[in-house]
């Protein structure tokens, strides 16, 4: 019995570890980061996309040692374009930008985010994740923005926009598209949106866009607006989640609520302004081992966050989980199977409103 738990406890630190925004250490902002200028700095090789090799995930590609993405066959009618978070962190690493032809950190980005996150999507529509040179953690110090981490932040957005120009000539064929991601992803995501559907004649493709662990407010779209209902389509979705705490500014979270300020919720169990609390309205938490617990999460309040406590998900489970107080990392895995069935639910909704 010791063995098991100790097995269980190590690959919950794992996970942790290389899940969303990759950090295990709570503190993030007493972290020294080693760091150069980014003048003096060679950035790794600029992926094309021509080639499904420059793409983390791709129905193209053979990705048999992945059972979890056995089914992204290109055989749905609707696509997902999904950016993976911040997992490029080490404090050694003087880098701004990770190497997208680094093979050994590609696989922690698809056993990770793309495992734990994005396939919470890949039953909604045909799963594309772009393997982009994302900016290393300490862009989002503001000790590090003025000497290279504006730039590196710019550089992982130009591979983005480039990724779904190529996606949009070569791939898309006329498909509507659910646009999702987490954290660095999401953000990126923001700026995307405004470039190519924001008052657009592509956002008549957009489904829905799922941008969970980043910030926004009310006057940063034109046309796009935050959706209010469960089967509301060509808008976005946003939330960050909290977990309730008695002494919150003790701990130094991946985003600090001041910096939440005007922050627009959505709710990702309802999916509208109601508070539920009732657990048998949470349909799954996703687990380590790909289980999903479901009835585990009540959300207590909504302000400028999600606002929960302790997931319930019975011994050791919860007793591990309730050591975590930054919950920025699970803002999909705790949600996971609400998203899935949701993202369904929205294409079924937007093919039905095409037909009338």
């Amino acid at each position: 019995m010791m063995f098991k738990f100790n097995k269980i406890y190590f690959i919950f630190l794992y996970f942790l570890l290389i899940n969303s925004c990759g950090l295990l250490k709570e503190d993030n902002g007493n972290i020294n980061y080693r760091t150069i200028d980014f003048n003096n700095y060679t950035p790794p090789k600029t992926p094309s996309y021509d080639s499904v090799d420059d793409w983390l995930v791709h129905p193209d590609k053979d990705q048999n040692e992945y059972s979890f993405l056995e089914k992204n066959n290109n055989l749905l009618k609707a696509d997902v374009f999904f950016v993976v978070p911040t997992l490029f962190a080490d404090k050694k690493n003087v880098a701004w930008n990770s190497d997208v032809y680094d093979t050994k950190f590609s696989k922690i980005l698809i056993e990770s985010s793309i495992k734990y996150q994005a396939t919470a999507w890949m039953d909604a529509g045909n799963l594309y994740s772009p393997n982009y040179r994302q900016a290393h953690f300490r862009v989002f110090d503001e000790r590090f923005r003025e000497n290279g981490g504006k730039k590196a932040y710019d550089l992982a957005y130009q591979d983005i926009k480039r990724s779904f120009e190529v996606y949009l000539k070569k791939y898309n064929n006329g498909k509507p598209i659910i646009i999702a991601g987490h954290s660095q992803g999401s953000a990126h995501l923001v700026t995307l949106l405004k470039e190519f559907f924001d008052g657009k004649n592509l956002k008549k493709k957009l489904i829905a866009a799922y941008l969970p662990g980043t910030i926004i407010t009310e006057s940063d779209f034109f046309d796009l607006e935050l959706m209010s209902s469960e089967d509301e389509t060509g808008g976005y979705l946003t939330w960050n989640t909290f977990k309730v705490l008695k002494n919150e500014e003790k701990y130094n979270l991946t985003i600090e609520r001041i910096y939440l300020n005007n922050a627009q919720v959505s709710n990702p169990i309802t999916w509208n302004e109601y508070i539920s609390k009732d657990i048998n309205d949470h349909k799954g938490f996703l687990w380590l081992n790909q289980k999903v617990f479901s009835n585990a999460v009540i959300i207590e309040s909504i302000d400028e966050a999600l606002n929960i406590k302790t997931p319930k998900m019975g011994f050791p489970k919860s007793i591990l989980v309730s050591f975590l107080k930054d919950y920025h990392k699970g803002d999909i895995n705790l949600f996971w199977e609400d998203i899935r069935l949701n993202s369904i639910k929205r294409v079924q909704s937007y093919f039905k409103n095409l037909q009338n």
